[in-house]
């Protein structure tokens, strides 16, 4: 780390209240550390906190650095003096968030065209974020074609054509990107009130209940015909039921159900009467997907696509974008990525990380963390004896603010000695106390 430019170091710290080290104890041994504990030494390996031991008469004399355990190894970044330190921030946590969109109705504005003997054309411009996408944009599409009979170009077969269309097309990716659900804006009733627990199973067309599927308590029995849907909201996607066991207590749809298999009362699960889906307004809902990940081996990135509607020239569809896509802050995938890729910053022999071993991978899978970044220059004299100045950072990801964040720890916390040092005594340019600032 000393000897390199223009690097980046990242310490994650294990979220939990620190219980090894304290105040004035001197770390020499990896044993003196909970594992993927991390504190603030001063240039003896002496634990910093924000009391006795970091007075500002020692200042700017005194100097700091960081050191974390992970595993049986012991790692810290280079000792850093006052006037080094170019700024002091933190990025605060926020999830991914995938994309929504709806063509025609999203179960409260909107509707598709109904127009006989017409093309429906629904293309999907998708970025890529692997290695496959290199210099190629991807174009995936869906069609129906209506008829001159009435019943081609209704809503609702309008909708169920390009849904099909779509699912069938996409099974032909090697990764699930984006979900396809159908919509509409009939009022939803509840189930019968002794219906008992539904469960809808991903990629089946069964939908089992737990007692009586055909109660009819409170609302009318469950009839062929009419929309069922795991969830009571309007946006939630529909599938028809084309047959009712009564004796077996289960129900089966027309597609298979597309959505992440789940469970749930049967208040939570919405009913629409045939007659007044076919009267109200469809739509075809698109949702991203979470992209696999693996450190080392898929990027971390969201879904991203463009919808593009072409339904012929009497086409007054449009496309709803209703969430943008966004691929959050200090998300584990992110994390991890950085984890891998800057251990080659504490080995100055290793020059091609992607081939080497991974040292240490602390960062726990579906969880958010806090980036709290240290901007720094640092003096490196070359072999010609010229002084370079080199940029570096560090950066310390923690999973949790609040008083028992090992960032925190009264008696080891790392933020609360960085913001005496760096903010209170070395009162650097534009530092603020970050403490307040984690979530």
């Amino acid at each position: 780390m000393e000897t390199i430019k223009d690097v980046t170091q990242l310490f994650v710290a294990v979220d939990g209240t620190n219980t090894a080290a304290i105040e004035g104890d001197t770390i020499t041994t990896y044993s003196d550390l909970t594992d993927g504990e991390i504190v603030v030494c001063d240039h003896k390996n002496v634990v910093l906190t924000s009391s006795d031991n970091l007075v500002a008469a020692d200042f700017p004399t005194q100097q700091f650095k960081i050191v974390g355990r992970a595993g049986t190894v012991l790692f810290e970044s280079p000792l850093l003096r006052q006037g080094q330190i170019k700024s002091y921030s933190v990025g605060n946590q926020s999830a991914e968030v995938q994309q929504v969109d709806y063509i025609g109705s999203n179960g409260t504005t909107g509707a598709l065209d109904a127009i006989a003997s017409n093309i429906y054309t629904v293309r999907l411009y998708v970025q890529g974020a692997t290695i496959s996408d290199f210099m190629q944009q991807k174009i995936k599409e869906g069609f129906y074609k209506s008829n001159t009979a009435a019943a081609s170009y209704l809503q609702e077969t309008v909708a169920t054509g390009l849904y099909d269309s779509l699912i069938a097309n996409f099974s032909r990716e090697p990764e699930e990107e984006i979900r396809f659900g159908r919509t509409n804006s009939g009022a939803r009733l509840a189930l019968g009130t002794g219906v008992g627990t539904v469960v809808f199973t991903k990629g089946s067309k069964t939908v089992t209940a737990g007692t009586d599927i055909d109660d009819a308590t409170t609302n009318a029995v469950l009839q062929v015909g009419e929309y069922i849907s795991a969830g009571v909201g309007v946006t939630q996607s529909l599938y028809k039921i084309v047959s009712i066991d009564t004796t077996a207590n289960t129900l089966i749809i027309d597609r298979a159900f597309n959505d992440a298999t789940v469970s749930g009362a049967d208040t939570t699960v919405g009913r629409i009467l045939a007659a007044t889906s076919a009267a109200a307004d469809s739509g075809v809902k698109l949702t991203g997907i979470d992209r696999g990940f693996k450190t080392g081996f898929f990027d971390s990135a969201v879904v991203a696509w463009k919808t593009n509607l072409d339904f012929g020239d009497n086409q007054t569809t449009t496309v709803i974008e209703s969430v943008a896509p966004y691929p959050g802050v200090g998300t584990a995938q992110q994390v991890a990525k950085l984890e891998k890729e800057l251990q080659a910053d504490n080995n100055v022999y290793r020059s091609f990380v992607e081939a080497g071993v991974i040292d240490r991978a602390q960062v726990v899978a579906g969880i958010l963390y806090d980036i709290v970044i240290i901007e720094y220059w640092d003096e490196i004299t070359t072999g010609l004896g010229s002084v370079v100045k080199s940029p570096k950072t560090i950066q310390i990801a923690s999973s949790g603010g609040g008083p028992n964040s090992v960032l925190e720890d009264a008696d080891s916390g790392v933020i609360v000695a960085l913001d005496k040092i760096i903010v209170t005594n070395w009162a650097t340019p534009g530092a603020v106390v970050l403490q307040a600032l984690l979530t």
